[in-house]
């Protein structure tokens, strides 16, 4: 048997370095930062827990405000919008769904929660109760995901040596 040796074309390779390239400045302007840690981690945490709400024209407006009032890095809280992005908003906002639904479901009977989609007028009669079980899931989620970001960037940046105090 002959083995088949597929090569990329140079459009290919082309395209693959410059997604390289664009992920290398992105890390290296991340760890060139001149923050503390925290500061630093508290805005990416900012960047996710906005991303995991539904605003989808509105994450990074958000993020930036969110990252303002806690005093996080600003650039860092758009990166961290990111968690949502078009390969992900389907799973995530399904995801914070059934989280809401199943706290929600503690509150009320669960046949409140059952949502029949026969039409789209039935859909539009449900758009409350929908929308305040996203939001509610979306908050839950967030909350969880950014607490677990906050930690992660303050190890990663603390490994790296970035734990000298900047007076700003």
């Amino acid at each position: 048997m002959i083995p088949i040796i597929y090569y990329k074309t140079s459009q290919q390779r082309k395209k693959s370095k410059t997604f390289q390239r664009y992920w290398q400045y992105y890390k290296w302007r991340l760890l060139r930062i001149k923050e503390h840690p925290h500061r630093i981690a508290r805005g990416f945490a900012a960047g996710v827990f906005v991303g995991c709400f539904p605003f989808i024209g509105l994450q990074f407006v958000l993020s930036v405000v969110l990252a303002m009032i806690i005093r996080g890095n600003k650039f860092t809280a758009i990166l961290g919008t990111w968690i949502s992005n078009p390969f992900t908003y389907v799973p995530l906002f399904l995801f914070n769904f059934q989280v809401g639904k199943l706290i929600l479901s503690f509150f009320l009977d669960n046949h409140d929660l059952d949502f029949q989609w026969d039409s789209i007028s039935e859909l539009q009669n449900l758009g409350t109760e929908i929308t305040v079980t996203l939001l509610l899931g979306s908050a839950i989620v967030g909350l969880f995901l950014s607490s677990i970001a906050y930690y992660l960037i303050v190890d990663l940046l603390e490994k790296k040596g970035k734990t000298k105090e900047i007076k700003r």
